[in-house]
Formats: C-alpha cells, sequence, structure tokens
C-alpha cells in the first residue's frame, strides 16, 4: 500500500511542481452520440503553458502533461446534468506499463444543484492522490455569487474560489478579464483568493484564477471542445495545486461544461 501511495505523490510533484500555468482542454461528448449509444467519453488533455508568452503561443508545442475522461451514462448527463456523482483519474500520458500513471483522482457525490441560500447537501469533491488524501473542494453556504472553500486532509481552509464581483459583491463580473465572448458564449471567471482573504469582492488581490478561452471563429463555436487557462498561485505546493486541479474538475462540471 505504501509503495502505491508513493508513486502517486511522486508523479504529482513531477508533473505540477514547476507547472504555474495550464491549458486544459475538453472535448466533450455530444448528445447525438449519447442517444445513439456510441462509446464516446468525455475527454480532457491538460497542457504546461508556464513558459509559453502570448507571442509565441502559436508556434510553440505545448507540452501535454496530463489526460483523464469522465464516464456517465445518457441518463445521468441529460436527467441529473451536473449533479450526478462521478469519479475521474487525471493520468499522465506514455507512463512505462506495469507503472500507476496516476496523477490525482477525484470523487464527487451526489448533491443538490448549486443554488443561493441553500443551507444543505452543498457541492463537494474530494481529492486523491494514489493512497493520499490531499483534501475537498466545498460549495459553502452564499445568496448572489456562488462559492467554493478549497480544504487540505487537516480540514483547514486553504484557498476561497469564488468569480470575480461587481455592485458592492452582488453580482458576477462578467467583463473583468476583458471584452465579453464575440460569439456569445459565456465567459465565467473564476479567481483563486487566500484562506486569510479580508475581501474576496470587486478589485480584492487575488493568487490565481480559471478562466474560459474565447473561440477563434463563429464556427468554432458549433464544436464540442473548450479551452480554459488555469493559473497556480506562486506560493502553491504540488499537493494546493493538485487540490486546484480537483476544484476546476467540479466547476467545470458545474459552470463551463454548460455555457456553451
Amino acid at each position: 500500500m505504501g509503495e502505491k501511495m508513493d508513486r502517486g505523490t511522486e508523479l504529482l510533484k513531477g508533473t505540477l511542481e514547476g507547472c504555474q500555468k495550464m491549458e486544459i482542454r475538453h472535448a466533450r461528448r455530444g448528445w447525438c452520440q449519447e442517444c445513439c449509444c456510441c462509446i464516446t467519453k468525455s475527454d480532457f488533455k491538460y497542457y504546461d503553458t508556464t513558459n509559453i508568452s502570448e507571442d509565441d503561443d502559436e508556434n510553440k508545442k505545448k507540452p501535454k502533461v496530463a489526460v483523464s475522461k469522465e464516464e456517465f451514462n445518457f441518463f445521468c448527463r441529460c436527467c441529473l446534468g451536473p449533479c450526478h456523482s462521478f469519479d475521474m483519474t487525471v493520468k499522465a500520458p506514455n507512463v512505462p506499463q506495469g507503472q500507476n500513471p496516476e496523477i490525482i483522482e477525484l470523487n464527487r457525490p451526489c448533491r443538490l444543484p448549486m443554488m443561493g441560500c441553500k443551507c444543505c447537501c452543498y457541492q463537494e469533491a474530494t481529492v486523491f492522490s494514489g493512497d493520499d488524501d490531499l483534501g475537498e473542494i466545498r460549495e459553502s453556504f452564499w445568496c448572489c455569487v456562488p462559492k467554493f472553500k478549497v480544504y487540505d486532509n487537516d480540514d483547514e481552509t486553504v484557498y476561497i474560489v469564488k468569480p470575480p464581483t461587481c455592485c458592492g459583491g452582488m453580482c458576477i463580473d462578467l467583463c473583468t478579464e476583458g471584452p465579453p465572448c464575440p460569439h456569445c458564449c459565456l465567459m465565467l471567471p473564476w479567481r483563486v483568493y487566500p484562506a486569510d482573504a479580508e475581501s474576496t469582492n470587486g478589485d480584492a488581490p487575488y493568487v490565481g484564477k480559471m478562466l474560459k478561452i474565447p473561440k477563434e471563429t463563429f464556427r468554432d463555436t458549433f464544436n464540442e471542445t473548450s479551452y480554459v487557462e488555469m493559473q497556480f498561485p506562486d506560493e502553491a505546493d504540488t499537493k494546493k495545486k493538485g487540490l486546484l486541479l480537483g476544484a476546476y474538475l467540479l466547476i467545470n462540471s458545474l459552470y463551463f461544461e454548460h455555457s456553451e
């Protein structure tokens, strides 16, 4: 058992230790494929873009550092929507046969939909690396703007994740990262705040973010692939990065996946 745990955490460290910026591409399974019972899974690919600037983004190859697939049936996707439970394992590509390729595993139980002023059955997910419990992501009580807290394995809050706000924290500011998508896709940004942040409203300082990348052409809005840019906090260690990667997967299933 100990060998499995060490292998998982070592692979997590080797993958995320030097990664400060990541691009995640999500190729979703279309509704037509599901209705026809095609064996096609939602596919995620993770690229380390730490050393790639905007100037050479088109010409420099982005190293693929991880892959994952989400499996669920037609009933779960169409009837339970973002509430259904699922497990997802993020794996390193090209791992020699016989070695465990797992970087993190996300366990997400079925919970009530996201809604303001809810008092129970909050959305949550637990993140593992091998046998090592990294911590949890849980929805917090909110009225107007959704909010999550990221906890370590000692149940201590390490980050607060929520969209940027305006109007005194009463509304989500959809234009804080620039103009909205010209092709009418909902570009809902999420920011990562430190656990001891005095405020998370307006221009409050943040340490990381998750942001959808706009489609380049109107034609691209009809494909099933979405793109998300993720920036990790500078001071985050590999376990905290693993937790934030799990936070992205949970938020993606609730918001990003259904915004196009």
